[in-house]
């Protein structure tokens, strides 16, 4: 191992508040910018095809990264690489800020991601190789409250510093927060203790076929939030599994390989891999849908929308002391992760079944801070049991290829929230206009202007009720896929 398990006396007391505080500049990069979308787009007159390469830019050079991860800590410490990447992160963040055209903002979006996209591995996977056993835990509890803590009023922040200067604002946000994890980074953590060695052979084709796969299928994905599935979008997926596979070949054939696929070889891994993809499925389509919901469906400001959604986070974090408490008390995991996929399920049909256009935002309290349960009682016990049968040699490729998973299934996620979004608006806009009577004496009116304010508003009311109608339907399918979900978790006897 290059890298040794450090003294007892020797681990910093807060390095797990520190590696969170590090990971939560990856999850701040992908939030502001979706939360901010909308100004994002504005401010920088792009097409929603523009907006969609702002965002694949940086999940490709993320996704890029992460194989690279464990050799690149052969000769480097890991407190040197997250710095690397801190640094990378802040230029692209900068970079974006100062950027008046679409391309420049990609551009400084794939530094970003190369920056970026390594750090939530970097970080977990430092931990777990450099903390001796016995004070594991206690450090895991810092990094779920240093990671989960630093990114809830994230949400917020965005939405009223974007409002309040424009949509640069969200970019120097995520600098201003890089820069203050790096410098805790550098003041908390040593690299003394590690002994380089080679890097050893490099697969570079298996690089760049991996990269390729990647970039086509992301872009894919997102494509397909502008975008019905046609025969160019099934291309491009063919082409990403080509790719794909290719690279998968080179790997299974490599004696010392960039990510060891073999890992997965482990039953209790691999379903763990799979509970992993279902959260972040369900997760990601409501991170896509809620902000939809909230503007266009309510007509709330974009500040009380960010405030929401850091309103369900604050829940999640302010229930960790609790939830630490009563960890060793709750027994089958297995039943945990059902009961908050339950918890999920009754706070989207909660918010279905409630929410109209005319509903006040604190009505929505209730369902959104049970939301904040989720988190809890889901990804963190799915966390403690996957990886109990991984080699310690290996944990750095399986906290890789998770992450790899977690990409791939936010973006899936998020892609067919789009698709769906759109078919269902298409049909109850149409069902919506044609209960209109053309004949009503309003839009016959003598006095031309007075009709088309009229029309006007009739339009915007359409639109809202379409949001609303199809904002509940989607949650109502994410609540029958949790009730799935929670059926397959008490019936594997895996994880």
């Amino acid at each position: 191992m290059s890298h040794e398990v450090l003294p007892p006396h020797a681990v910093p007391r807060f390095l797990g508040h520190t590696m969170g505080l590090v990971t939560a500049a990856d999850f701040v990069s992908s939030l502001s910018v979706l939360i901010a979308g909308a100004e994002l787009r504005g401010g920088l007159d792009a097409t929603p095809t523009d907006f969609i390469w702002i965002l694949t830019a940086y999940a490709a050079a993320s996704m890029l990264i992460l194989p690279l991860i464990e050799r690149l800590s052969r000769r480097w410490h890991y407190r040197d690489l997250m710095a690397c990447g801190l640094v990378m992160f802040i230029v692209g963040a900068l970079w974006a800020a100062m950027s008046e055209r679409v391309s420049g903002v990609i551009a400084a979006r794939v530094l970003q991601g190369l920056g970026g996209g390594g750090l939530f591995t970097m970080s977990r996977v430092y931990l777990q190789l450099a903390v001796p056993t016995s004070g594991r835990a206690v450090q895991l509890k810092g990094y779920i409250l240093g990671l989960l803590g630093s990114t809830a009023p994230m949400s917020w922040l965005t939405t009223v510093l974007v409002q309040a200067w424009n949509w640069q604002a969200l970019f120097w946000l995520q600098a201003a927060f890089a820069m203050v994890a790096l410098v805790i980074l550098l003041a908390t953590v040593r690299s003394e203790r590690h002994t380089p060695r080679s890097l050893g052979e490099m697969d570079w084709l298996m690089v760049l076929a991996f990269g390729l796969g990647a970039l086509l299928l992301l872009h894919g994905l997102e494509d397909l939030e502008v975008m019905l599935l046609d025969a160019h979008q099934i291309a491009l997926f063919a082409a990403a599994a080509v790719a794909l596979l290719f690279a998968l070949h080179r790997l299974r054939r490599h004696h010392d390989p960039l990510l060891n696929v073999g890992v997965v070889n482990g039953r209790r891994y691999l379903v763990g891999l799979g509970f992993y993809g279902l959260y972040y499925l369900i997760n990601g389509a409501t991170s896509f849908i809620y902000p939809r919901l909230f503007e266009s469906g309510l007509g709330l400001p974009l500040e009380t929308t960010g405030l929401l959604i850091s309103f369900s986070s604050c829940t999640t974090v302010a229930l960790l002391p609790m939830y630490f408490w009563l960890a060793p008390r709750l027994g089958d995991r297995r039943k945990v992760i059902a009961a908050g996929f339950v918890v999920a399920a009754v706070a989207l049909l909660w918010m279905s079944t409630m929410i109209t256009s005319g509903t006040p935002y604190l009505a929505l309290l209730g369902p959104m801070a049970l939301k904040g349960l989720f988190p809890i009682l889901g990804v963190i016990q799915i966390a403690g049991l996957a990886y109990r049968e991984v080699p310690h040699e290996d944990f750095a490729h399986a906290y890789a290829l998770k992450n790899i998973v977690r990409q791939l299934a936010n973006t899936f996620a998020i892609g067919m929230a789009s698709q769906s979004w759109q078919r269902h608006a298409a049909q109850y806009r149409s069902d919506l206009i044609e209960r209109v009577n053309p004949f009503d004496q309003r839009f016959v009116d003598s006095h031309w202007s007075h009709s088309i304010t009229e029309l006007a508003q009739l339009s915007k009311l359409v639109d809202r009720q379409v949001t609303v109608l199809v904002g509940n339907n989607l949650l109502t399918a994410l609540a029958v896929l949790c009730v799935v979900s929670v059926s397959l978790v008490l019936i594997q006897k895996r994880l």
